[in-house]
């Protein structure tokens, strides 16, 4: 009876100690693809924070380059359009990385793994928003860059390059959108 008493006692407690190595593995595993799933949102943000930041780099410069330009240049109207646009995308680029920003803070806190994974969603999505209007603000000073320095012969290749971009980040901003209610549909339900 003492032998039986002890082999039940020894299951009992190799079933605890089981139970309690499942749970803390699944605890680290869980931890661990948070903290993957966190990174590859950071690595994101951090991208589309170097692209604006050479965006407003850019801008710094341009308005220096802007000044060169002769107020009765024939390309002045091209130059008033390419600034509008650039203007429109440094503020989406702006607040898509703010976007981001908050979207990845939240990663940490959500209180599962399917929520996690969907901030860190709109994390990447955001930032690459953000990535992709800090690229037609890039274009666009390259643009004026051109125009300043009388380098007419790149225009044709800068237009094209500014209209691709431009087709690019409102393609972005679309799948954005659609991502963003895709997830607001998933909770609503």
């Amino acid at each position: 009876m003492i032998k039986h008493n002890v082999t039940i006692g020894l299951v009992a407690v190799a079933l605890v100690g089981s139970v309690t190595f499942c749970s803390t593995y699944a605890q680290e595993a869980s931890a661990e693809s948070a903290s993957t799933i966190s990174s590859q949102a950071q690595a994101a943000i951090a991208n589309a924070e170097v692209e604006v930041e050479k965006a407003r780099v850019a801008i710094e410069a341009g308005k220096q380059i802007i000044a060169q330009i002769p107020s009765d240049s024939p390309l002045m109207p091209d130059v008033a359009q390419v600034v509008e646009a650039a203007s429109e995308n440094w503020k989406i680029a702006i607040d898509s990385l703010k976007g981001a920003k908050e979207s990845a803070s939240k990663i940490g806190s959500a209180t599962n793994e399917s929520i996690a994974n969907d901030y860190a969603l709109l994390a990447k999505v955001n930032a690459g928003v953000a990535l992709s209007g800090a690229k037609v603000v890039q274009i666009a000073l390259t643009y004026i860059d051109a125009i300043a320095a009388e380098k007419t012969e790149a225009l044709d290749i800068i237009r094209t390059a500014m209209q691709d971009a431009l087709a690019s980040s409102s393609q972005v901003q679309f799948n954005y959108e659609r991502v963003k209610t895709l997830i607001a549909q998933k909770y609503s339900k």
